[in-house]
């Protein structure tokens, strides 16, 4: 996966900038944005409200199903197959397979799940055994068994 692009509302693009010139020591001409997609080496754009996402691509199947090398310099790759009209996808050894991309949309800003701290669990509901693993206040699974809390994946398709 490749991220290739910042969406950021009006009010996190302001909040970004104004950190940004905080830290930021060398006087410069450029405008924010400018200095702003140089920094995060991705075109950043400011769009409506509740957006706050960064684009990520995927290139499916990697590796290459034909001689199981993994695919190599994503972004050309990725570059490529969008401005194609096959979708077709080229391995570093030059096979050439059909492919799909995946774009997902990550969001930038979590959460605060702090004030939502959920009751400790020190016995596993299925097998009864205490090696209970967290990844947040909600957010557990059993290294026994395959028992978990429920956990969702944190990107949208």
């Amino acid at each position: 996966m490749v991220p290739t692009a910042v969406v950021l509302s009006p009010d996190s693009y302001d909040k970004v900038v104004s950190e940004r010139l905080d830290t930021e020591t060398t006087g410069s001409d450029d405008s924010e944005s400018l200095r702003l997609e140089h920094h995060l080496t991705l075109p950043v754009s400011v769009k409506s409200e509740d957006t706050d996402i960064i684009v990520v691509k995927e290139l499916v199947p990697n590796p290459c199903p034909i001689c199981h090398h993994p695919l190599k310099f994503l972004r050309e790759l990725i570059e490529r197959f969008e401005n194609e009209d096959t979708n077709q996808i080229r391995c570093p050894l030059g096979h050439r397979y059909s492919g799909i991309m995946k774009v997902y949309h990550l969001n930038i800003f979590q959460q605060n799940e702090s004030d939502d701290v959920s009751d400790k669990v020190l016995e596993c509901p299925t097998c009864s055994g205490n090696k209970i693993q967290y990844l947040g206040p909600k957010e557990m699974f059993c290294l026994d068994c395959d028992w978990d809390s429920g956990i969702v994946a944190r990107y949208r398709v």
